[in-house]
């Protein structure tokens, strides 16, 4: 089973998505979501501001669950770097995508996801089984959209 990474991808500056997208040196794309509005939540607007949008892109490299611990701190940093005036510009959050499974990774300790040591969590966030989705309730709510969803369960090898 091949656990393809992922990086999920809020903004609202396409200069900035842009030149982090070109940071993103982990393989070639396999496939790119389409944009959609991030409006499920409120939360994120004393931060990045309103108008939020999201992408997700899927590279052709194959990971172990562990390698996320690495990936997310190299994505901390990538945040760290366009940051202004303390706040992020971007949002990104790596995970892995394979045929029974999507997995994001997490600085956040709960019960439910999986401690793969150094401060990094692994949240199992949808399922897969018979060409249905399964989503949990800790499933982020864009995660849980029709477009989301069938992303994934048409990238899933």
């Amino acid at each position: 089973m091949e656990n393809y990474l992922f990086f999920a991808l809020m903004y609202n500056n396409n200069e900035i998505l842009k030149k982090t997208i070109n940071k993103l040196n982990f393989g070639a794309i396999l496939s790119k979501s389409p944009e959609y509005d991030f409006d499920f939540t409120d939360h994120y607007e004393n931060e990045f501001g309103s108008d939020l949008k999201k992408t997700i892109i899927i590279f052709n490299n194959n990971i172990q669950k562990n390698n996320l611990i690495k990936i997310k701190n190299k994505i901390n940093e990538i945040e760290k770097d366009y940051s202004a005036d303390g706040k992020r510009t971007i949002n990104i959050d790596p995970g892995y995508v394979n045929d029974k499974e999507v997995v994001l990774a997490s600085f956040k300790k709960k019960r439910f996801k999986e401690n793969l040591g150094d401060g990094v969590f692994a949240h199992k966030v949808l399922e897969f089984e018979d060409g249905k989705v399964k989503e949990f309730f800790h499933t982020f709510p864009d995660f849980k959209s029709k477009l989301v969803k069938e992303f994934f369960l048409n990238n899933i090898k």
